[in-house]
Protein backbone atom coordinates (compact mmCIF):
# COMPACT_ATOMS: atom_id res chain seq x y z
CA UNK A 1 0.00 0.00 0.00
CA UNK A 2 1.26 3.47 -0.92
CA UNK A 3 0.29 6.30 1.39
CA UNK A 4 -0.01 9.93 0.35
CA UNK A 5 2.78 10.76 2.81
CA UNK A 6 5.15 8.61 0.70
CA UNK A 7 4.94 10.96 -2.28
CA UNK A 8 7.69 13.58 -2.43
CA UNK A 9 7.38 15.97 -5.40
CA UNK A 10 10.76 17.50 -4.54
CA UNK A 11 12.35 14.12 -5.36
CA UNK A 12 11.13 14.40 -8.96
CA UNK A 13 12.57 17.91 -9.22
CA UNK A 14 15.85 16.76 -7.70
CA UNK A 15 16.24 13.94 -10.22
CA UNK A 16 15.42 16.17 -13.16
CA UNK A 17 17.99 18.72 -11.97
CA UNK A 18 20.74 16.07 -12.25
CA UNK A 19 22.51 15.64 -15.63
CA UNK A 20 20.61 12.92 -17.48
CA UNK A 21 17.68 13.01 -15.10
CA UNK A 22 15.77 15.55 -17.15
CA UNK A 23 14.15 12.70 -19.12
CA UNK A 24 12.53 11.09 -16.08
CA UNK A 25 8.98 12.10 -16.97
CA UNK A 26 9.49 11.46 -20.69
CA UNK A 27 9.21 7.71 -20.09
CA UNK A 28 5.99 6.07 -21.36
CA UNK A 29 6.44 3.04 -19.06
CA UNK A 30 6.05 0.76 -22.10
CA UNK A 31 8.47 -1.81 -20.71
CA UNK A 32 10.67 -2.11 -23.82
CA UNK A 33 13.77 -1.48 -21.71
CA UNK A 34 12.82 -4.22 -19.28
CA UNK A 35 12.24 -6.70 -22.12
CA UNK A 36 15.66 -5.89 -23.56
CA UNK A 37 17.76 -5.90 -20.38
CA UNK A 38 19.54 -9.17 -19.54
CA UNK A 39 19.97 -8.20 -15.89
CA UNK A 40 16.55 -9.78 -15.37
CA UNK A 41 18.09 -13.17 -16.15
CA UNK A 42 20.06 -12.94 -12.91
CA UNK A 43 17.62 -10.84 -10.91
CA UNK A 44 13.97 -11.16 -11.91
CA UNK A 45 13.09 -8.17 -9.70
CA UNK A 46 15.09 -5.79 -11.89
CA UNK A 47 12.71 -3.64 -13.93
CA UNK A 48 13.90 -0.24 -15.21
CA UNK A 49 10.35 0.75 -16.14
CA UNK A 50 9.14 0.33 -12.59
CA UNK A 51 12.11 2.20 -11.17
CA UNK A 52 11.39 5.20 -13.37
CA UNK A 53 7.67 4.95 -12.69
CA UNK A 54 8.21 4.98 -8.92
CA UNK A 55 10.69 7.83 -9.23
CA UNK A 56 8.16 9.75 -11.31
CA UNK A 57 5.63 9.34 -8.51
CA UNK A 58 8.09 10.84 -6.05
CA UNK A 59 8.62 7.65 -3.98
CA UNK A 60 11.99 8.79 -2.66
CA UNK A 61 12.61 6.17 0.02
CA UNK A 62 11.34 3.26 -2.08
CA UNK A 63 13.58 4.16 -5.03
CA UNK A 64 16.74 5.16 -3.18
CA UNK A 65 16.69 2.10 -0.92
CA UNK A 66 16.23 -0.38 -3.79
CA UNK A 67 19.07 -2.50 -5.16
CA UNK A 68 17.79 -1.99 -8.70
CA UNK A 69 19.16 1.53 -9.17
CA UNK A 70 22.70 0.13 -8.83
CA UNK A 71 22.37 -2.69 -11.37
CA UNK A 72 22.27 -0.74 -14.62
CA UNK A 73 25.71 -1.06 -16.28
CA UNK A 74 25.08 1.68 -18.87
CA UNK A 75 25.42 -0.79 -21.73
CA UNK A 76 22.55 1.14 -23.39
CA UNK A 77 21.20 -1.93 -25.18
CA UNK A 78 17.74 -0.56 -24.42
CA UNK A 79 18.41 2.87 -25.92
CA UNK A 80 18.00 2.02 -29.65
CA UNK A 81 14.67 0.30 -28.87
CA UNK A 82 13.20 2.97 -26.62
CA UNK A 83 10.33 4.70 -28.50
CA UNK A 84 11.13 7.94 -26.67
CA UNK A 85 14.91 7.65 -27.22
CA UNK A 86 15.69 7.93 -23.52
CA UNK A 87 19.07 6.95 -22.15
CA UNK A 88 17.67 4.96 -19.22
CA UNK A 89 21.24 4.63 -17.92
CA UNK A 90 21.53 8.42 -17.57
CA UNK A 91 18.34 8.58 -15.50
CA UNK A 92 19.56 5.70 -13.34
CA UNK A 93 22.88 7.48 -12.87
CA UNK A 94 21.07 10.65 -11.77
CA UNK A 95 19.13 8.65 -9.18
CA UNK A 96 22.35 6.98 -7.95
CA UNK A 97 24.01 10.35 -7.50
CA UNK A 98 21.21 11.37 -5.16
CA UNK A 99 21.42 8.03 -3.34
CA UNK A 100 25.16 8.49 -2.78
CA UNK A 101 24.66 11.99 -1.41
CA UNK A 102 22.08 10.65 1.02
CA UNK A 103 24.40 7.92 2.31
CA UNK A 104 23.15 4.87 0.42
CA UNK A 105 25.75 2.35 -0.78
CA UNK A 106 25.91 -0.16 -3.59
CA UNK A 107 24.98 -3.67 -2.39
CA UNK A 108 26.88 -6.79 -3.42
CA UNK A 109 30.52 -7.54 -4.16
CA UNK A 110 32.93 -5.11 -5.79
CA UNK A 111 36.57 -5.33 -6.77
CA UNK A 112 39.03 -5.53 -3.88
CA UNK A 113 42.70 -4.52 -3.80
CA UNK A 114 45.59 -6.25 -2.07
CA UNK A 115 47.37 -3.04 -1.12
CA UNK A 116 50.44 -4.91 0.14
CA UNK A 117 51.25 -6.24 -3.35
CA UNK A 118 49.87 -3.41 -5.51
CA UNK A 119 52.66 -1.51 -7.30
CA UNK A 120 50.42 1.37 -8.44
CA UNK A 121 51.16 0.80 -12.13
CA UNK A 122 47.80 2.32 -13.05
CA UNK A 123 46.77 -0.31 -15.60
CA UNK A 124 43.53 -0.99 -13.74
CA UNK A 125 42.79 2.73 -13.59
CA UNK A 126 43.11 3.02 -17.36
CA UNK A 127 41.09 -0.14 -18.09
CA UNK A 128 38.12 0.42 -15.75
CA UNK A 129 35.01 1.28 -17.83
CA UNK A 130 33.46 3.20 -14.93
CA UNK A 131 36.34 5.33 -13.60
CA UNK A 132 35.88 3.45 -10.34
CA UNK A 133 39.61 3.07 -9.59
CA UNK A 134 42.16 5.69 -8.64
CA UNK A 135 45.69 5.71 -7.26
CA UNK A 136 45.84 7.03 -3.71
CA UNK A 137 48.24 7.10 -0.79
CA UNK A 138 47.27 4.39 1.70
CA UNK A 139 48.51 3.16 5.05
CA UNK A 140 50.16 -0.21 4.54
CA UNK A 141 52.33 -2.33 6.86
CA UNK A 142 53.24 0.57 9.11
CA UNK A 143 54.04 2.99 6.32
CA UNK A 144 52.55 4.81 3.39
CA UNK A 145 52.49 3.82 -0.26
CA UNK A 146 50.64 4.52 -3.48
CA UNK A 147 48.05 1.87 -4.34
CA UNK A 148 44.84 1.36 -6.28
CA UNK A 149 41.65 2.29 -4.47
CA UNK A 150 38.17 1.20 -5.60
CA UNK A 151 35.08 3.40 -5.28
CA UNK A 152 32.49 0.79 -4.33
CA UNK A 153 29.62 2.99 -5.53
CA UNK A 154 31.04 3.13 -9.07
CA UNK A 155 32.39 -0.42 -9.44
CA UNK A 156 30.22 -2.81 -11.50
CA UNK A 157 32.21 -5.96 -10.60
CA UNK A 158 33.14 -6.70 -14.23
CA UNK A 159 36.61 -7.96 -13.28
CA UNK A 160 38.35 -6.19 -16.16
CA UNK A 161 40.77 -4.66 -13.65
CA UNK A 162 41.92 -8.16 -12.67
CA UNK A 163 42.55 -9.10 -16.29
CA UNK A 164 45.06 -6.27 -16.81
CA UNK A 165 46.78 -6.43 -13.40
CA UNK A 166 50.21 -8.01 -13.83
CA UNK A 167 50.28 -9.24 -10.24
CA UNK A 168 46.59 -10.11 -9.76
CA UNK A 169 46.50 -7.54 -6.95
CA UNK A 170 42.92 -6.53 -7.68
CA UNK A 171 39.83 -8.53 -8.50
CA UNK A 172 36.22 -9.41 -7.77
CA UNK A 173 35.64 -12.13 -5.15
CA UNK A 174 34.31 -15.24 -6.85
CA UNK A 175 36.01 -14.38 -10.14
CA UNK A 176 39.66 -14.21 -9.11
CA UNK A 177 42.29 -15.89 -11.29
CA UNK A 178 42.65 -18.92 -9.03
CA UNK A 179 38.91 -19.62 -8.92
CA UNK A 180 38.44 -19.33 -12.70
CA UNK A 181 41.52 -21.43 -13.50
CA UNK A 182 40.30 -24.09 -11.09
CA UNK A 183 36.85 -24.09 -12.70
CA UNK A 184 38.39 -24.40 -16.17
CA UNK A 185 40.67 -27.28 -15.22
CA UNK A 186 38.09 -29.15 -13.13
CA UNK A 187 35.91 -31.83 -14.65
CA UNK A 188 35.69 -35.50 -15.33
CA UNK A 189 37.55 -37.08 -18.23
CA UNK A 190 35.29 -37.20 -21.26
CA UNK A 191 34.95 -40.05 -23.74
CA UNK A 192 38.55 -40.60 -24.96
CA UNK A 193 37.29 -40.61 -28.56
CA UNK A 194 35.70 -37.18 -28.20
CA UNK A 195 37.80 -34.01 -27.87
CA UNK A 196 37.63 -32.02 -24.67
CA UNK A 197 36.41 -28.46 -25.22
CA UNK A 198 36.15 -25.54 -22.79
CA UNK A 199 33.84 -22.69 -23.79
CA UNK A 200 34.34 -19.49 -21.79
CA UNK A 201 31.35 -17.20 -22.15
CA UNK A 202 30.57 -13.81 -20.70
CA UNK A 203 27.34 -13.54 -18.72
CA UNK A 204 25.71 -11.28 -21.30
CA UNK A 205 26.46 -12.61 -24.78
CA UNK A 206 23.88 -15.43 -24.83
CA UNK A 207 20.60 -13.63 -25.52
CA UNK A 208 18.34 -16.55 -26.44
CA UNK A 209 16.87 -18.90 -23.86
CA UNK A 210 17.91 -21.79 -26.11
CA UNK A 211 21.56 -20.72 -25.99
CA UNK A 212 21.43 -20.19 -22.23
CA UNK A 213 19.89 -23.62 -21.67
CA UNK A 214 22.54 -25.24 -23.88
CA UNK A 215 25.28 -23.52 -21.83
CA UNK A 216 23.78 -24.88 -18.62
CA UNK A 217 23.62 -28.44 -20.01
CA UNK A 218 26.36 -28.80 -22.65
CA UNK A 219 27.04 -32.08 -24.46
CA UNK A 220 29.59 -34.60 -23.24
CA UNK A 221 33.16 -33.41 -23.58
CA UNK A 222 32.19 -29.71 -23.48
CA UNK A 223 32.58 -27.59 -20.34
CA UNK A 224 31.10 -24.09 -20.21
CA UNK A 225 32.64 -21.57 -17.81
CA UNK A 226 30.92 -18.21 -17.29
CA UNK A 227 32.76 -14.97 -16.49
CA UNK A 228 31.32 -11.46 -16.01
CA UNK A 229 32.80 -10.16 -19.26
CA UNK A 230 34.93 -11.47 -22.11
CA UNK A 231 37.36 -8.72 -21.12
CA UNK A 232 37.97 -10.73 -17.93
CA UNK A 233 39.48 -13.61 -19.95
CA UNK A 234 43.28 -13.66 -19.90
CA UNK A 235 45.68 -15.73 -22.04
CA UNK A 236 46.52 -17.64 -18.86
CA UNK A 237 42.99 -19.09 -18.74
CA UNK A 238 43.49 -20.58 -22.21
CA UNK A 239 46.97 -21.96 -21.57
CA UNK A 240 45.82 -23.38 -18.22
CA UNK A 241 43.04 -25.26 -19.98
CA UNK A 242 45.38 -26.64 -22.65
CA UNK A 243 47.93 -27.72 -20.06
CA UNK A 244 45.15 -29.46 -18.12
CA UNK A 245 44.38 -31.70 -21.09
CA UNK A 246 41.73 -29.67 -22.92
CA UNK A 247 41.99 -29.94 -26.70
CA UNK A 248 40.45 -26.59 -27.57
CA UNK A 249 39.16 -23.39 -25.98
CA UNK A 250 36.32 -21.25 -27.33
CA UNK A 251 35.90 -17.73 -25.94
CA UNK A 252 32.54 -16.08 -26.63
CA UNK A 253 31.82 -12.42 -25.92
CA UNK A 254 29.47 -9.65 -26.96
CA UNK A 255 29.47 -8.16 -30.43
CA UNK A 256 31.34 -4.91 -31.00
CA UNK A 257 29.52 -1.91 -29.47
CA UNK A 258 27.23 -4.22 -27.46
CA UNK A 259 29.46 -4.97 -24.46
CA UNK A 260 27.54 -5.00 -21.18
CA UNK A 261 30.57 -3.31 -19.60
CA UNK A 262 31.15 -0.75 -22.35
CA UNK A 263 34.53 -1.84 -23.77
CA UNK A 264 35.48 -5.17 -22.23
CA UNK A 265 35.04 -7.03 -25.52
CA UNK A 266 37.41 -4.58 -27.26
CA UNK A 267 40.14 -5.50 -24.80
CA UNK A 268 39.54 -9.18 -25.49
CA UNK A 269 39.74 -8.72 -29.26
CA UNK A 270 43.26 -7.38 -28.81
CA UNK A 271 44.23 -10.33 -26.65
CA UNK A 272 42.81 -12.80 -29.19
CA UNK A 273 45.38 -11.95 -31.85
CA UNK A 274 48.20 -11.92 -29.31
CA UNK A 275 47.20 -15.28 -27.86
CA UNK A 276 46.98 -17.07 -31.19
CA UNK A 277 50.44 -15.78 -32.11
CA UNK A 278 51.70 -17.08 -28.77
CA UNK A 279 50.24 -20.53 -29.43
CA UNK A 280 52.04 -20.65 -32.77
CA UNK A 281 55.32 -19.91 -31.02
CA UNK A 282 54.57 -22.83 -28.69
CA UNK A 283 53.92 -25.11 -31.64
CA UNK A 284 50.16 -25.28 -31.04
CA UNK A 285 47.64 -24.79 -33.83
CA UNK A 286 45.83 -21.43 -33.75
CA UNK A 287 42.52 -23.21 -34.23
CA UNK A 288 42.72 -24.63 -30.70
CA UNK A 289 41.88 -21.18 -29.34
CA UNK A 290 38.91 -19.58 -31.10
CA UNK A 291 36.99 -16.39 -30.41
CA UNK A 292 33.43 -15.50 -31.34
CA UNK A 293 31.25 -12.44 -30.81
CA UNK A 294 27.47 -12.64 -30.52
CA UNK A 295 25.07 -9.72 -30.92
CA UNK A 296 21.57 -9.27 -29.57
CA UNK A 297 20.11 -10.70 -32.80
CA UNK A 298 22.43 -13.73 -32.88
CA UNK A 299 20.00 -16.10 -31.23
CA UNK A 300 20.43 -19.87 -31.20
CA UNK A 301 23.98 -19.69 -32.59
CA UNK A 302 25.91 -20.82 -29.53
CA UNK A 303 25.41 -24.59 -30.12
CA UNK A 304 26.62 -24.15 -33.72
CA UNK A 305 29.76 -22.37 -32.51
CA UNK A 306 30.51 -25.19 -30.09
CA UNK A 307 29.84 -27.86 -32.73
CA UNK A 308 32.20 -26.14 -35.16
CA UNK A 309 34.86 -26.00 -32.45
CA UNK A 310 34.45 -29.72 -31.80
CA UNK A 311 34.74 -30.52 -35.50
CA UNK A 312 37.82 -28.33 -35.96
CA UNK A 313 39.57 -29.94 -33.00
CA UNK A 314 38.60 -33.43 -34.14
CA UNK A 315 40.30 -32.69 -37.47
CA UNK A 316 43.44 -31.60 -35.63
CA UNK A 317 43.52 -34.64 -33.37
CA UNK A 318 44.36 -34.78 -29.64
CA UNK A 319 46.65 -32.15 -28.19
CA UNK A 320 49.80 -33.68 -26.78
CA UNK A 321 51.14 -30.56 -25.05
CA UNK A 322 50.67 -30.72 -21.30
CA UNK A 323 49.54 -34.35 -21.31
Amino acid sequence: MIRSADFDPTFIEEIMAEPGGEHLLTCWSCGTCSATCLVRRFDSAFNPRRVLHKAGLGLREVVLSSAEVWQCSACDACYPRCPKQIHISDVMKAIRQIAIREGYERPGVVAEVDESTCIACGLCVAACPYNAISLETVECEGGQKLAARVDSNLCMACGICNSVCLGSCIGVPGYLDEAINESIARGEQADPVMPRIVAITCNWCLHAGKDWEYAQHPPEGVKVVSVPCSGRVTPTFVTTALQAGVDGVLVVGCQEDQCHYKHGNALERGRAAMLQNLLELLGIERERAQFAWLGSLDRGKFPALVNKMVQDVQALGPLSWGK
